[in-house]
């Protein structure tokens, strides 16, 4: 086989002129979604979940409100403090109090590389 034998053939061995012969395109790009703001809480709410966040992840805790579901609320919280058994005990509490059918916290050490939902939280969410 030549080199120009070679450089003639496609991916399956084929001339990529040939019926049969695979070329991969690319699909056409999408455009970026709008962000979308989050679904609106009281301030009751907001006291509370600021007062519940401190008390288990400390002073330097910043929350973040990123879920535009109003049946859902989503907070994203970037602390200091490991986060150890302080997630499920934090959600309780929450959950206690504000009456939402679901109840997400993400939680993320400082310097932590942010992955998931949170980088939504980061784009998008309001700091309270």
């Amino acid at each position: 086989m030549t080199v120009s034998t070679v450089k003639r053939q496609g991916r399956r061995g084929l001339a990529p002129d040939c019926p049969g012969a695979s070329l991969s395109t690319m699909p056409a790009a999408k455009p970026q979604l709008p962000p979308r703001p989050p679904a609106p809480l009281s301030a009751d709410d907001i006291i509370f979940i600021k007062d519940t966040i401190k008390r288990f992840y400390g002073d330097d805790a910043i929350v973040r409100n990123f879920g535009p579901d109003p049946a859902r609320m989503e907070l994203h919280v970037e602390t200091g403090r490991d986060i150890g058994r302080a997630y499920n005990d934090c959600c309780g509490v929450l959950m206690t109090r504000i009456d939402r059918d679901q109840i997400v916290l993400e939680v993320t050490r400082r310097g932590m590389r942010i992955r998931g939902r949170a980088k939504l939280a980061y784009r998008q969410g309001v700091v309270i």
